[in-house]
């Protein structure tokens, strides 16, 4: 048994002594075949010798009998340099700084055998390689610079449209783009740098198809992406307001000064998309019992440059406000009026509400630039007397005059 170990010991031996003998064969034949590929590779020298030599061998000899001798590859170079020397400068200059960006060591030698065959002409040419080297990093320094120049203009025009307010923007964007002082492409770049929200509102109040294109210029594709969403959210925002506009034309003017009497509810724009959409009655109305006088100023305003942005023209803050005088001036005549109506008997009450009642009279109307009128007739004034009096007074008053009269005044009482 210990001598079947033994001998399984030395056998290992002689193995591991066997395989160390074949790593160092292989060593010593697979240094030198990559020494000499490197070398074949880098050496033009040597690659000439060896392929002379691999030309004779079988199976690859014809593979490298493609190849040029150094003879014939010198003789190739001198054909190449004695084509550019007869060339024209301008044509031998551009070809051989092509050559020069791929292979400076050919363009070297190239060069040199062109100043052995015309010394002069070889002069002249590259002469003219220099100066269009030159020529090209003067052209490149200064498109670099136009562009940073360019670039600090759209900054400076951006922090310039930044102060400017939203009818400015538009009014000067359409001026520029009417006269073309200025491209879709510049404006764009100015538009993408100022406020997102400015730029939106900007937008909204320009053409459609006007604020797309401009949009389209903007350098970043996300930026477009959000001006597009901004621009999307405010026009659904708008579509809503009328919508509120339109359901508040149906509502008591008394109830709607708590919503749309401040800027507590709404912002002041939200309240000129508003106002600028109901009627003209309703609004006069509602104003006409605001106190706040800041309140009526800043939103007067703003429905002014509303109204220039979309019409071109403001008409409208004129017309509410003498709608509203003539609204204030009815309330105080209706007061008046109820402080006479007070001091009178129901049945007294009911002879002066019956015939102003059943009057067909128009005691007062109004025509604006809009075109929409406000009409004030003698029920409307019987009306209003009416919902001023104490509601027992009304009562009492209502049971001395005809049934279907008093039903009649009892629906429109309950009306806003």
């Amino acid at each position: 048994m210990a001598k079947d170990k033994e001998m399984e010991q030395e056998e290992s031996k002689e193995m591991g002594i066997g395989k160390l003998i074949i790593k160092i064969i292989l060593a010593f034949i697979m240094v030198p075949i990559v020494i000499s590929i490197v070398v074949y590779f880098t050496n033009d020298n040597f690659q000439y010798t060896a392929n002379k030599y691999l030309t004779k061998a079988p199976f690859i000899g014809s593979y490298f009998e493609s190849f040029p001798t150094k003879e014939e590859r010198e003789e190739q170079k001198r054909d190449v340099a004695r084509y550019f020397v007869n060339l024209d400068e301008e044509s031998a200059s551009d070809k051989l700084l092509i050559i020069q960006k791929d292979d400076e060591k050919l363009y070297t030698e190239l060069v040199k055998m062109m100043t052995q065959m015309d010394n002069r002409k070889t002069e002249v040419i590259l002469e003219r390689i220099r100066q269009n080297s030159m020529k090209k990093d003067i052209l490149t320094a200064t498109l670099d610079q136009i562009e940073k120049d360019r670039k600090e203009q759209i900054k400076e025009k951006a922090k310039y449209y930044e102060g400017l307010s939203i009818l400015n923007i538009v009014q000067e964007i359409q001026d520029n783009l009417m006269n073309e002082w200025i491209s879709y492409k510049e404006l764009g770049l100015i538009l993408e740098q100022i406020n997102e929200k400015k730029a939106a509102t900007t937008l909204n109040f320009l053409d459609e198809e006007m604020s797309y294109r401009l949009i389209s210029n903007y350098s970043s594709n996300k930026k477009q992406k959000q001006a597009k969403e901004l621009l999307n959210q405010i026009k659904d925002k708008e579509k809503e307001l009328i919508n509120t506009a339109s359901i508040y034309n149906e509502e008591q003017p008394e109830k709607l000064v708590e919503n749309i009497g401040n800027s507590q509810k709404y912002t002041i724009e939200d309240l000129s998309t508003i106002y600028r959409n109901m009627n003209m009655t309703q609004v006069a109305k509602v104003l006409s019992q605001v106190e706040d006088k800041e309140f009526m100023y800043e939103l007067f305003e703003q429905i002014k440059v509303d109204e220039i942005l979309e019409k071109g023209t403001d008409t409208l803050t004129k017309d509410i406000i003498n709608a509203i005088q003539i609204y204030t001036e009815f309330d105080k005549k209706i007061d008046n009026l109820v402080k006479i109506y007070n001091k009178m008997e129901p049945q007294e009450i009911g002879i002066m509400i019956e015939k102003l009642f059943k009057s067909k009279n128009t005691t007062q109307r109004y025509t604006f630039e809009n075109k929409e009128d406000i009409v004030i007739t003698d029920q409307q004034i019987a009306i209003e007397i009416l919902k001023r009096l104490k509601d027992k007074t009304v009562a009492q008053m209502l049971m001395t005059i005809d049934q279907k009269l008093a039903s009649e005044i009892s629906k429109k009482l309950t009306l806003p």
